[in-house]
């Protein structure tokens, strides 16, 4: 019983709260006490109105671009609703003017490049096959010159496990790396040598490093399985990157392509 009695006594106090006594005649018109809970039903939103005519052109051109984007969706939102000849002509002529500002802006684009080829990403990453072929040849010269120059005061070292699933993988990579340029790779176990992997920070297998010989200077140039195309690259830019010869920012960059436009640390033409 007294457990019914809390039941009668709690649905007593939720319907006293939920629907109060009077709550028709707070019910009035321009009050802000409307809708359900009040004893009435809310008022009807507001019709949205349709849109009229978009502006002339003269008046698009002096709009921001951020505007007349919010502008196109206005009128395609007013098109889709309102579903006329008319809206959807709006809408239209409003997209044409849009294309055709875009056509204008590609238009100036190929101008403005070819009378400033230090902005043109042409100049340094051709992306027709005639150029990307000497892109190419180009990039595989710089590589394997520099390679060769540092083959007899650097060397890669490996670390590995017996457990290790992937390592065989890199060994074979490394074994290719090794006979293609004639570079020194000392395979170290870590779980035989495990003071390595306080000297070089990590105890992940496979891990692949470029050292200098001679010095404290090392860098890690794989970290798992990798190709040797990337080993290669990877090893050119650490051997630039620990001869100062570039910045972190710069990590990517071949020699020739410092200074052009492909150099985050090259100057532009902005305020000079």
């Amino acid at each position: 019983m007294k457990s019914r009695g809390w039941k009668v006594f709690l649905l007593a106090g939720i319907v006293g709260w939920t629907i109060p006594a009077g709550s028709a005649e707070r019910c009035t018109e321009g009050s802000e006490k409307q809708g359900y809970w009040w004893g009435c039903d809310p008022p009807p939103p507001d019709e949205e109105q349709p849109l009229g005519p978009p502006p002339g052109e003269e008046v698009l051109r002096k709009m921001f671009p951020k505007n007349v984007e919010e502008l196109l969706h206005d009128y395609r939102e007013n098109a889709l609703r309102h579903a006329t000849e008319e809206t959807v002509l709006w809408y239209y002529q409003l997209q044409d003017f849009a294309r055709r500002r875009a056509v204008e802006f590609a238009n100036l684009t190929q101008v403005v490049l070819l009378k400033h080829p230090e902005l043109n990403m042409q100049t340094q990453y051709p992306v027709n096959p005639p150029g990307m072929a000497a892109r190419s040849r180009q990039r595989s010269v710089s590589i394997e010159s520099r390679l060769a120059a540092e083959r007899g005061r650097a060397a890669l070292v490996f670390l590995s496990r017996a457990t290790c699933p992937y390592c065989e993988g890199q060994r074979a990579m490394l074994r290719h790396f090794r006979d293609r340029h004639g570079w020194q790779v000392l395979e170290i176990d870590l779980d035989r040598q495990p003071d390595m992997v306080a000297r070089f920070g990590t105890d992940f297998t496979p891990t692949t490093l470029v050292i200098f010989r001679g010095t404290d200077q090392w860098m890690p140039v794989a970290v798992g399985v990798e190709s040797l195309p990337r080993i290669e690259e990877s090893v050119y830019r650490a051997l630039r990157l620990l001869l100062g010869e570039t910045s972190p920012g710069q990590f990517s960059l071949q020699e020739y392509q410092q200074g052009t436009v492909l150099d985050p640390k090259r100057s532009g033409g902005l305020g000079q």
